[in-house]
């Protein structure tokens, strides 16, 4: 009896520390589980030049534009975004489908869309006004206080502060490049391959120049017209009469508008060589061959000549010479023409879109990164 009586108290002293046992169990399982901190991505190694890469949603419609301290984009599937220049950071996006390259100048940006001009607020996208012109053929041109668009039967010259109609002029031929405002007139490619200067105040046409092909963008400067055309030359024209000064044949298509330095204009072509020639006497200064087919004409900023492809590195050229003085690397190709602007700074920068098999889109802004010369000029 004395074991028995030893057994039921060992129980009656076991029974409360099981039910604690059990309540502290049950307790656990119902408190919150700790959480460990999120796992952090790592962080992204960029090639030297690269200041920063941001991802976009999709594939660029046109190149990027760069404005004071900001950065445009024009995205599918109809999407203008601004970054600031300093981080990429999206400040604002728009859903409106341009139908040509955006332009800015001072505190608006200038979009065709809908047979319209639209002009925004560069700071917060609030609409300033909308100006109905027809279905936009070329890119417009927006300089000292004018907006200038060309539809397939009407040209319109709007002033950009109120998008108010200045003049408007019935036209015949169709225009696909660029025009070139140089003080007074506007000078007009069209691809009936004439160019034609237009009275900047009026309209009114003051000469037209016969070339042999579709002149592409013109570039004016010192009182003389630079433009490549379709016939595979490289034409110089007199800005006063229309009167060609000299020509220089290419055996190539010639690629989009072509830059200069004050003393040599440069352009880039199909057969992957770009060239620069005296601007007064049209002779051929350097010619370069590059390793790929240029997007466009090269650009002239901080002293280099800027030139980019299909592929995942832009070149840097001596302008006095061809010689390579630099390069960016990206980490994908790029997949369009790349912006290269000056920062108020006075720091030169490009702004481009890479992408890859796999669409994964990213906008980057780039700084020059010397590099050694890889090459001498091709003569």
């Amino acid at each position: 009896m004395k074991t028995a009586g030893t057994t039921i108290s060992c129980r009656f002293v076991a029974l409360p520390a099981l039910f604690l046992l059990l309540a502290f169990t049950a307790a656990r399982a119902q408190a919150p589980v700790p959480q460990l901190p999120p796992e952090q991505p790592p962080v992204q190694e960029l090639p030297p030049g690269i200041r920063w890469s941001v991802p976009i949603a999709a594939a660029p419609t046109s190149a990027p534009a760069i404005a004071g301290d900001r950065v445009f984009l024009a995205s599918l599937p109809g999407i203008v975004s601004v970054h600031d220049v300093k981080d990429g950071k999206e400040l604002w996006r728009e859903p409106i489908n341009p139908e040509q390259p955006i332009a800015v100048e001072g505190p608006h940006v200038f979009i065709a869309s809908g047979e319209a001009v639209q002009a925004l607020t560069v700071a917060d996208h609030a609409a300033v006004w909308r100006r109905s012109t027809g279905t936009i053929t070329a890119p417009l041109v927006v300089k000292e206080g004018w907006v200038v668009a060309a539809s397939e039967t009407r040209m319109t010259a709007l002033r950009a502060s109120d998008g108010s109609v200045v003049w408007q002029r019935d036209t015949t031929a169709l225009q696909k490049e660029r025009a070139a405002i140089d003080g007074n007139t506007l000078f007009v490619p069209l691809a009936n391959g004439r160019l034609q200067a237009v009275d900047l105040a009026n309209g009114a046409v003051r000469w037209e120049s016969p070339l042999g092909g579709s002149p592409a963008e013109p570039v004016v400067v010192g009182g003389r017209i630079y433009v490549g055309a379709t016939d595979k030359y490289f034409y110089c024209v007199n800005a006063s009469n229309g009167k060609r000064v000299w020509r220089f044949k290419v055996g190539s298509s010639i690629r989009g508008r072509a830059s200069t330095d004050g003393d040599r204009v440069f352009f880039a072509g199909l057969d992957n060589l770009v060239r620069a020639l005296s601007r007064t006497s049209g002779s051929q200064r350097w010619q370069r061959g590059i390793p790929f087919r240029p997007f466009a004409g090269p650009s002239v900023a901080g002293g280099s000549l800027f030139v980019a492809g299909p592929v995942n590195e832009m070149l840097m050229l001596n302008p006095v010479n061809g010689t390579e003085t630099g390069r960016l690397k990206f980490p994908e190709p790029l997949v369009t023409a790349p912006a290269v602007g000056t920062l108020t700074t006075g720091e030169v920068v490009v702004a481009a879109v890479t992408g890859g098999l796999n669409e994964s889109w990213k906008l980057i802004l780039a700084s020059p990164v010397a590099a050694k010369p890889s090459g001498t000029p091709q003569h």
